[in-house]
């Protein structure tokens, strides 16, 4: 994302599984967001760091430069820190990643806010078709975290409104979220019990499950916990989340399915809502190939009597050579289901059309 000038970086970030000793100790605490300070040449001001009883510490450096604070929770091994500064971004970065390597964590989130006034900040989003890209202006940063698998951003943008991307690629926005979850839901009939939904995380796809058939059951195998976080804390998604009749499953779609296939659990529709980009030749279609042929060999098998299933399967066409995921699952849908349908959406934030493929349980003749 590019940005033309703005008056400061903010980095709010959190550390989990952390010591209890380590989260209760203020004075060595107090070292760790000195050492920081020094790591990123910050100037010290003042500090205070009050320790509670049981357990607890809160704690700030005031810099020349801004501030650098703390607040832990050592029952749940858990800290919150911040720092900003109207320093260099580099500069101020320093001194987070002094802290992230000098706590000993298990999981890490990272959040950063751009601080001021007069800032333009824009993305590039890919279109495939002709291989370019579109610059959007980003109004208002909402989240950036990098996960174990992927980055992904929460962003205002104008005329699309709040958007989340992953890897630089639009998965949902606010604004048209209706016209794909339609168009992939298109199949849902209102005597389905169970659905599988592989990905989509973002519960927006469940929550048009739920609109279209109340009594379903829906099973979310979504892969990162942070999509799910987004999901929950920017787009109101809780409900559907906390609804009894959706279980998430957190974890590959590919394990999922083996254990559905080991536990004979069988689904009146699957949906398949991954994140997907065209890929080059080579390695990467070999890749994309294998792993949809072994997700078709997969889940084909847990579709009951009149099953159905659909996919996302992105863009018709894309410029050479990049090669679509549509050329890779078309064939695949045609091998494992029958009555194979395609049906085009024109999606706004996507920047141009996309393509979803239908397909229905083979015969047991067949």
């Amino acid at each position: 994302m590019k940005v033309r000038k703005i008056k400061g970086k903010h980095y709010l970030f959190d550390l989990y599984g952390c010591d209890y000793h380590d989260l209760d100790a203020a004075d060595d605490l107090k070292k760790l967001l000195e050492g920081a300070a020094n790591a990123a040449k910050m100037e010290i001001l003042h500090s205070h760091f009050h320790k509670f009883s049981p357990h607890g510490v809160t704690g700030v450096l005031v810099l020349s430069t801004s501030h650098i604070s703390v607040h832990t929770w050592p029952e749940y091994g858990y800290a919150a820190f911040d720092v900003f500064s109207c320093s260099d971004e580099s500069q101020t970065y320093l001194a987070v990643e002094y802290i992230v390597k000098h706590l000993a964590h298990t999981r890490k989130r990272i959040h950063d806010v751009d601080r001021g006034y007069a800032e333009l900040k824009t993305i590039s989003i890919p279109i495939y078709k002709d291989n370019t890209k579109q610059t959007v202006t980003v109004h208002r940063k909402l989240a950036e975290i990098e996960s174990p698998f992927q980055k992904i951003q929460v962003l205002d943008l104008e005329k699309f409104g709040k958007t989340m991307l992953i890897d630089g690629i639009t998965q949902v926005c606010v604004n048209d979220t209706d016209i794909y979850d339609n168009a992939i839901t298109k199949d849902v009939r209102p005597t389905d019990k169970d659905i599988l939904i592989l990905g989509g995380g973002d519960g927006f796809v469940a929550a048009k499950v739920l609109e279209k058939n109340p009594t379903a059951r829906v099973t979310i195998a979504e892969l990162d916990l942070e999509v799910i976080y987004c999901a929950r804390t920017y787009f109101d998604q809780s409900k559907v989340f906390n609804n009894p009749r959706v279980l998430v499953a957190v974890g590959d779609a590919m394990q999922y399915l083996r254990m559905a296939k080991e536990k004979n659990l069988t689904y009146d529709g699957i949906i398949i809502d991954l994140t997907d980009e065209p890929v080059g030749s080579g390695k990467a279609l070999t890749r994309l190939s294998a792993f949809y042929d072994e997700l078709m060999k997969l889940s084909a098998p847990l579709l009951r009597p009149d099953g159905w299933m659909s996919s996302q399967a992105g863009v018709p066409k894309a410029k050479a050579p990049l090669i679509t995921t549509y050329d890779v699952l078309m064939p695949l849908f045609k091998k494992h289901l029958v009555d194979v349908k395609e049906e085009k959406a024109n999606i706004p934030s996507f920047l141009e059309e996309n393509i979803f493929i239908y397909g229905r349980t083979k015969p047991k003749s067949e």
